[in-house]
């Protein structure tokens, strides 16, 4: 396969020239970034979206809404928030993040039919998934934009909106033309999961303190223990499955909204290329495409029976794993429902003198219901929110 491929990429490169010359609404209002002109030519549609003969921009823009493609184009410049008017087409480059702190690496890149472009309208807007690709072609880590800036690059991903206007979501895999440096790997949506299997608890072992990009090809095998039906989760881009057995579990935080995995679907997830991160106390493999998961049946996790002590002495080892607790879930709000609509709620789990957060989301679907009262038996998913502990409920069903 790697042959064919540079096989295919040997032919895109004869007579391969440029033609002179679009978390998260952005607002298309025709305005420019710094720097921005009116200059630039409007380039014709070519390619067909494969990589041996990637998309130009143009051609990017016009072919929205549809998966796995190639783009190719010139590394102009990235946006530093949702704000089309603060487009950076020159260093240094800079962001931040959702609390306003400055950003270590850049989440996306402009690319242009031209090096020289700085009219963002003339442009795509790029998501850099966490991992490999994030890591090298970001503009804000330090050195990055000496190398990349101004480059020509084919990338593979997902073309529908980002920011609210046309753009490249999902993206997987890159190659600078010039020095062939690859980032992450091409996603074949067919592809072959007759790959070895890498234990759920051997995959949480990988992680030293420190984000990695995960360089085997192997498969994690679990159960889905998360419940989007019920809808109380933190992101609708979040799974969490379980071994089957209960001895370990792991966060898939997806580079799309999942609607497909339910809970106790079986899946296998293929895990080559994807960043494994502490994000505020809870590891997550970040950036999950969602075509590296399949369904191959379906399966029950049983929960571990234990204490709200246990479960704080036992936090890391069990984070992501179902377990049941006697308690009483106490509500925090004065009207004895689980949650509201209007925000998020952390509710209390009490065990004798020992208690635990437990969080609902304002899109759980039970948050208007009444807490039962009394003590009860308690089933939840370990998880953890700012270095936090939280013992969270999937539905009103996990109190009995």
């Amino acid at each position: 396969m790697r042959k064919l491929v540079w096989m295919l990429l040997a032919v895109s490169m004869v007579g391969f020239t440029s033609c002179d010359s679009d978390d998260d609404d952005w607002i298309d209002d025709g305005g420019q970034g710094s720097g921005g002109s009116d200059e630039g030519g409007v380039v014709t549609p070519s390619g067909s979206g494969t990589y041996a003969d990637p998309w130009n921009v143009a051609a990017a823009k016009e072919n929205q809404d549809t998966d796995y493609k190639f783009v190719k184009g010139f590394i102009v410049g990235q946006v530093p928030s949702g704000d089309l008017e603060e487009a950076q087409f020159e260093a240094p480059f800079s962001g931040t993040n959702v609390s306003g702190e400055p950003l270590t690496e850049g989440q996306n890149i402009l690319i242009a039919a031209t090096a020289d472009e700085k009219n963002v309208n003339n442009c795509l807007v790029v998501q850099l998934n966490p991992g490999a690709l994030r890591t090298g072609l970001n503009l804000i880590t330090e050195g990055n934009a000496a190398k990349v800036l101004g480059k020509e690059v084919i990338l593979q991903g997902n073309l529908e909106k980002y920011f609210g206007v046309v753009g490249m979501k999902s993206t997987s895999y890159a190659i600078l033309v010039e020095s062939s440096e690859e980032f992450g790997a091409i996603i074949d949506p067919d592809g072959d999961f007759n790959v070895p299997e890498l234990l759920i608890t051997d995959l949480r072992a990988m992680f030293q303190g420190s984000k990695i990009t995960i360089t085997e090809d192997k498969k994690i095998i679990g159960i889905v223990i998360s419940d989007v039906v019920n809808n109380n989760v933190s992101s609708l881009r979040q799974i969490v499955v379980a071994a089957e057995d209960n001895s370990a579990g792991i966060v898939l935080y997806c580079s799309e909204n999942n609607d497909s995995y339910l809970i106790g679907d079986k899946v296998e997830v293929r895990v080559k290329d994807l960043s494994l991160e502490n994000f505020g106390g809870l590891l997550e493999l970040n950036g999950v495409p969602l075509v590296n998961i399949r369904k191959v049946g379906t399966g029950t996790v049983t929960p571990r029976v234990t204490t709200v002590a246990d479960v704080k002495n036992n936090s890391s080892v069990w984070q992501s794993t179902l377990v049941t607790v006697q308690g009483e879930y106490v509500p925090a709000l004065s009207d004895g429902t689980f949650g509201s609509s209007n925000a998020a709620t952390t509710n209390t789990i009490k065990d004798g003198n020992d208690e635990v957060n437990s969080y609902v989301s304002k899109f759980a679907k039970f948050c208007s219901t009444k807490v039962p009262t009394g003590t009860k038996s308690i089933t939840g998913i370990v998880d953890c929110y700012k270095n936090t502990l939280q013992l969270n409920i999937r539905s009103e069903a996990d109190i009995k």
